[in-house]
């Protein structure tokens, strides 16, 4: 494998063992035996308040990549100071078999018009970190109640000053329930392990026969969130969403979130297209012909939504605070999703690939 690692690769493995199961990852992860940074802390009074909450920098990791309390405090340690704890259910849930983690070759930026393209697993990682891609198929596992409300304590035990955490949910179709309700289910573990600020995850295509369409919907977004809000009362609540192309739509989709009582908004989540092996049969297997392709070349996209939902929130004063996240994997990429008009910046795959990446940008 050294033979074919890039110049840009860093000193250190990934911290997510892409050849392991998401098991393994979450039991032994993360991967790391480098040297934490020293932690670089603004005065106070430049502090910056994040849904109530004062954080020392605006610099964040989104549900994903941080599998457990282990995980959360690695990242935090690392410099990130607004951290989401793995999407939870309302009851265990196993992750899809390997693989779960595949590099990919995408040609460049994948803009709007290229979301019906078939792309090519890639066997290498790519020759730039702007350009690392990879798509993901986890199928949102899930540990019990038990094991989650102990987890989320110890997780948010885990901060220093200046840090907080967001407890991402989901919620799960099962015959004879109430899919809407689910949510507020996982909302409610999430409360009893403390959380401080819950997330609901309207963005992955496997949490609805809908196919993803579940954060496009005005009226779900609406049931789903007045719901949840309901449930948590001061709690801060925040949608995380998937690819909106049109404004209208996602103006819409906003006014209905803010209605519902979400006070952000996260994006963009993956962008869902099929990915193939060499001899073009499906390359994470017959029954998940499409996955979520992530980092560098999505960032076009992700910064696109920002300007969008910006521009919405000031034209409708919603008032929400706009999170943004998708191809963050260089230290200057920070910088453009501020620029765009997103309080808060987000990495997922540029972190798990370089958790050196916010102390690097505080050194720019």
């Amino acid at each position: 494998m050294s033979e074919t690692l890039p110049s840009w690769w860093p000193e250190k493995p990934p911290i997510y063992n892409i050849e392991r199961s998401y098991l393994e990852n979450l039991e032994e992860g993360p991967f790391f035996d480098g040297k934490i940074p020293e932690r670089t802390l603004p005065p106070k009074n430049e502090w910056v308040d994040f849904l109530g909450f004062l954080v020392a920098h605006p610099l964040g990791v989104p549900a994903g990549p941080l599998l457990n309390s282990r995980w959360v405090a690695f990242a935090a340690k690392m410099g990130f100071d607004i951290v989401t704890y793995k999407t939870i259910r309302s009851k265990p849930h196993p992750a899809h078999p390997l693989p779960n983690m595949i590099y990919v070759d995408t040609l460049g930026s994948l803009t709007y018009d290229r979301h019906e393209e078939t792309l090519k697993q890639a066997e290498h990682p790519p020759k730039d970190a702007r350009s690392l891609a990879a798509t993901n198929s986890f199928g949102i596992p899930s540990k019990d109640r038990t094991f989650l409300v102990k987890d989320i304590a110890r997780a948010n035990e885990a901060l220093a000053p200046g840090q907080v955490m967001i407890v991402s949910i989901v919620g799960t179709p099962r015959p004879n329930e109430d899919f809407y309700e689910d949510f507020v289910r996982a909302a409610e573990i999430a409360l009893e392990g403390g959380a401080k600020i819950i997330e609901a995850d309207l963005s992955c295509p496997n949490v609805t026969t809908c196919e993803g369409s579940l954060f496009t919907s005005p009226e779900a977004v609406y049931e789903i969130s007045s719901r949840v809000k309901k449930a948590i009362g001061p709690v801060p609540l925040i949608i995380k969403v998937g690819v909106i192309e049109d404004k209208e739509v996602l103006r819409r989709v906003m006014c209905a979130a803010a209605k519902g009582g979400v006070q952000a908004i996260c994006g963009i989540n993956t962008v869902s297209m099929k990915v193939v092996k060499g001899d073009g049969t499906p390359a994470l297997g017959e029954k998940r012909l499409k996955s979520g392709v992530c980092g560098g070349p999505i960032r076009e996209v992700a910064l696109d939504f920002i300007q969008k939902a910006h521009a919405v929130n000031q034209e409708e004063q919603l008032g929400m605070t706009i999170m943004g996240t998708g191809g963050v994997t260089a230290p200057e990429h920070f910088d453009q999703f501020f620029n765009a008009g997103a309080t808060v910046a987000m990495s997922a795959v540029g972190m798990m690939w370089d958790p050196y990446l916010a102390a690097r940008y505080f050194q720019c």
